[in-house]
């Protein structure tokens, strides 16, 4: 009789979470969320506030979250967070379409 890889609690939790996130990926909502996540998380800013010296720690503590979520979605897939930025990028073009034309239709007509 041969043995059989029985997974592990563990194991079984990475590989749902590993689909999670390639299913949260896969939506456009999904994208916009996970990109405002790391926005909040100051990954594209710069730490240092200054004189006060507490905001710093918090924005290293937030950044560090930043970093995590990245790590993870590297680990599951490295294009992934590329994948990313660039679907990011034309979603905010299509906004900025979609809001320029909402503004056209809202100007009144010369008459």
């Amino acid at each position: 009789m041969s043995e059989v890889d029985i997974p592990t609690r563990e194991a079984v939790a990475e590989t749902e979470l590993s689909s999670a996130i390639r299913a949260i990926l896969s939506t456009q909502h999904g994208k916009r969320f996970v990109y405002w996540v790391l926005e909040r998380c100051n990954v594209y800013a710069d730490a240092y506030s200054g004189e006060f010296s507490n905001e710093t720690h918090v924005r290293l503590g937030e950044q560090r979250v930043g970093r995590a979520v990245i790590a993870r979605l590297d680990e599951v897939d490295p294009k992934l967070y590329p994948s990313l930025l660039l679907d990011i990028a034309t979603i905010r073009e299509i906004d900025e379409a979609q809001a320029k034309s909402l503004a056209d239709r809202m100007e009144p007509e010369d008459e």
